[in-house]
């Protein structure tokens, strides 16, 4: 092959038509809640203003859509893609195509209705998604992954002015998926994803519920008389008689909605949750309103974490994530390879993508942790009870507080534990979120050890270690380790990235 096309070789594309009817679509939420006060009925001047405000939005938000979409082009070159948008203000995005992460494919039940997909996609060291195209076909979605692809792989094996977009568009076949050739490492059914949600609490859905009925401001006492007739009439004497009563039915029925929603949310999202090695990528789908496909590359992973809380661990159940570069920053650069699953079944994956085995052997803290926990404790309960002294019930119910306290430093302290071998370092703590931080020796980017005052005190130290892309809330940290092991630790870790760095070299 000599030289390659010019980026003209391959045509500027459009969304897809039913985008503008989608976004059209999309957008009568908003003028209904303008609308409003006219669905009421209300009759005054602030029914005419948002009637004519409502005529408005029509007016220019049509249009608006109409020349966002004529404007809005996407398109290969050798090197990037191209993303050229704008109605007032023209914008262009080059995304160079060695940085492409991932790229994630998602059909809301409109688009699976209409027979279109989002595309996103996400570059290392991105916080956010780098570019989005905002529908096309999904047969289109698909082939723009594989182009992707394809292009990144002969980057990969030639020099890039050899790389012919032409080429890489061949390869792809109409209507071909990014699966097809992938070796299948999990899939989860629908009893599965429902005990994964069973394990898990939300309120969205009750938030959702109070937020329309401040829109909707029904009349209260309809509202109450419909729940006593309804269906809370076998408790009505009950109700009408204590208001304890009443508060702890409520309660109870916010707990109780709130597990039924954390089914239904986890359902919504794992519905045939499937997970895939294909290449030197994890491919993963599922959902069940809204589908989604995405590609983890196994060159950006830098770290795994395996989570699980009390009343999973005790049935023998964990969730596997992994801590890339780059990614939405709402997932803080974590994204979930297993959503649930048995440690053998982790351990299979980890096996899958050459990852040693998970340890057994772990070191902990020492258990001085427990002391300073209790001092740091104490010291904010006592001002709590300096300020509230007057009140002694105040101050002995505070006091029940202090062995409260020490069960749960000594919860603290049994979860930290290290362990180190010449391919990892892992790290684990906490109580109700139980993380374990499982990070390979060359992604690490520092490492080290550091002690304050208090510490210094005690012959005390915390170790750290950092990889491309951490979120500074969600780290691989242990506090209070004895100082002599943590030194001994990071040195360690050091000498085996220097091992590691030399062998790559070599």
């Amino acid at each position: 092959m000599e030289g390659s096309p010019p980026s003209a070789a391959l045509e500027p594309k459009r969304l897809h038509p039913l985008t503008m009817v989608q976004r059209v679509i999309v957008s009568l939420p908003a003028l209904v809640f303008i609308m409003l006060p006219v669905l009421r009925g209300n009759g005054d001047s602030t029914a005419w203003f948002n009637l004519v405000f409502g005529a408005m939005y029509l007016v220019f938000i049509v249009p608006w859509i109409a020349i966002h979409y004529l404007r809005f082009r996407y398109w290969f070159t050798p090197k990037e893609l191209v993303i050229h948008s704008g109605v007032l203000t023209r914008r262009r995005r080059n995304i160079p195509l060695e940085r492409i992460q991932n790229i994630e494919i998602e059909q809301a039940p409109l688009q699976r209705l209409l027979g279109t997909a989002k595309v996103v996609v996400y570059t290392a060291g991105s916080a956010q998604a780098e570019g989005v195209l905002e529908y096309v076909s999904l047969a289109e979605a698909h082939d723009v992954r594989a182009v992707v692809r394809n292009l990144q792989q002969q980057i990969q094996a030639s020099d890039p002015v050899d790389v012919s977009v032409a080429e890489a568009e061949e390869a792809v076949a109409p209507g071909s998926t990014v699966t097809s050739g992938g070796t299948l490492l999990i899939a989860l059914d629908a009893r599965r994803v429902i005990m994964a949600g069973a394990f898990r609490f939300s309120l969205i859905y009750l938030a959702v519920i109070f937020s329309t009925l401040q829109y909707i401001e029904p009349d209260p006492e309809l509202l109450f008389s419909w729940l006593i007739r309804g269906p809370l009439e076998p408790l009505e004497a009950q109700i009408e008689a204590s208001p304890v009563f009443t508060a702890v039915l409520g309660a109870l029925g916010a707990v109780i909605l709130g597990w039924l929603t954390g089914i239904l949310v986890t359902l919504n999202r794992y519905y045939r949750f499937k997970l895939e090695r294909i290449g030197d990528k994890l491919h993963s789908s599922h959902g069940l309103l809204t589908l989604k496909e995405g590609t983890i590359p196994l060159s950006r992973v830098q770290s795994w974490i395996l989570r699980t809380n009390p009343l999973m661990e005790f049935f023998g159940w964990y969730r596997l994530e992994v801590q890339t570069m780059g990614i939405n920053l709402n997932q803080s650069g974590y994204q979930v390879a297993l959503p649930f699953g048995r440690r053998e079944e982790v351990e299979a994956i980890l096996e899958a993508v050459d990852f040693p085995a998970l340890p057994h052997a772990w070191s902990p803290v020492s258990r001085l942790t427990i002391r300073r926990f209790m001092a740091r404790s104490l010291g904010l309960l006592l001002l709590v009870v300096g300020v509230v002294y007057m009140w002694w019930s105040a101050v002995l119910w505070l006091g029940l507080m202090v062995p409260l306290l020490f069960g749960w430093a000594l919860l603290r302290y049994r979860a930290m534990s290290v362990a180190l071998n010449t391919s990892w370092v892992a790290m684990r703590k906490g109580v109700l979120q139980r993380l374990t931080w499982m990070v390979p020796i060359d992604k690490l980017q520092t490492a080290g050890w550091h002690a304050n005052w208090f510490q210094r005190r005690l012959g005390l130290a915390s170790i750290y270690v950092d990889t491309a892309g951490a979120s500074p809330g969600r780290s691989a940290a242990l506090p209070d380790m004895e100082e002599g092991s943590a030194q001994e630790l990071i040195s360690r870790v050091y000498d085996l990235f220097k091992h590691s760095s030399d062998d790559r070299r070599s």
